[in-house]
């Protein structure tokens, strides 16, 4: 999930933290991150594995706020066509190999393969629900919906494996947590130490990832995140990607898929404006306020979430 590559990139500022220096305060959690990981371990026993998971944070005196995962975005629909079609395949294949008697490999391949459904979301909140915990299902994506509820101060960092969260701007994440409490956390005011990532603003940041490859935008051929960076050091993505479509083999560009420049504008506005639940307001709101005597057409509105 995520960026390809970018949390070993990121391995100079990931810090060792423990729960203890989080107690007394609330946590986001992904929740189909730590379903996905209870159904790899055990497929019958998934909402045994999130509750143990509840209980380790409680037992720190850490409150925990679970999300969901919502509605797909229109954006995300080649990606999750492609997973779809990806764990059926796979999914055959594990048959296969429990038809020739090879049990062991079966169950390797079937692992690879898992699909955490709504129903077993259901399932979990029902047992949070016993518990008083508190939890959303967000409109869209759960990075997203954390995002907000982090910048908005309602959750003080996030618990999941998913580097989308940093760029949508999520301050503090923790990943690899064991079940001693122990994990790593990165903090986006440190992605500055980052050798390449130095001086540039958010914004850059997550044009880099985007050109790299990302859920909404495939990259062009040949260019992961290092390639992304030195193209972007000292200059803006969209910019960049105008000249690539102007002035194609005179300049060496990478061939493009159709539209790329269109489509790269509509995957940065996703990452800043995202449709998310306001817990004050009661209502939805975009993750990132809109520029000043910004228009919103419905073009706009259908792709960041209608």
């Amino acid at each position: 999930m995520g960026i390809q590559g970018l949390l070993p990139l990121l391995k100079d500022i990931q810090k060792p933290i423990n729960l203890d220096s989080l107690k007394g305060q609330s946590v986001g959690i992904d929740g189909y991150v730590w379903l996905h990981k209870g159904a790899f371990g055990c497929a019958l026993e998934y909402v045994d594995y999130c509750m143990k998971k509840i209980d380790l944070l409680l037992s720190r005196e850490i409150w925990p706020v679970v999300v969901f995962d919502g509605g797909y975005l229109p954006l995300k629909e080649k990606t999750e066509v492609a997973r779809r079609t990806s764990r059926t395949t796979k999914r055959d294949r594990g048959l296969e190999l429990l038809k020739e008697g090879k049990k062991e490999a079966a169950r390797e391949v079937f692992q690879t393969c898992i699909d955490v459904t709504p129903r077993m979301a259901y399932e979990w909140i029902v047992e949070l629900k016993k518990r008083n915990v508190e939890y959303y299902v967000a409109p869209y994506e759960a990075d997203a919906q954390l995002a907000y509820l982090n910048k908005s101060g309602i959750i003080s960092a996030v618990i999941s494996e998913d580097s989308d969260l940093l760029l949508f701007g999520c301050e503090r994440v923790v990943y690899k947590l064991d079940h001693q409490g122990n994990g790593l956390e990165i903090a986006l005011k440190d992605l500055s130490q980052i050798k390449g990532l130095r001086y540039l603003t958010h914004e850059r940041f997550v044009q880099i990832c985007i050109l790299s490859g990302c859920d909404y935008l495939n990259s062009p051929p040949g260019i992961g995140l290092g390639k992304a960076i030195k193209l972007l050091k000292n200059e803006n993505a969209v910019d960049l990607i105008g000249k690539w479509e102007k002035w194609k083999t005179v300049i060496d560009a990478p061939k493009l898929e159709p539209n790329y420049l269109e489509k790269f504008k509509k995957a940065e506005m996703v990452f800043k404006h995202q449709r998310v639940y306001c817990p004050t307001l009661k209502a939805l709101r975009p993750l990132n306020d809109f520029p000043e005597g910004f228009e919103l057409s419905p073009e706009i509105s259908e792709y960041i979430g209608p």
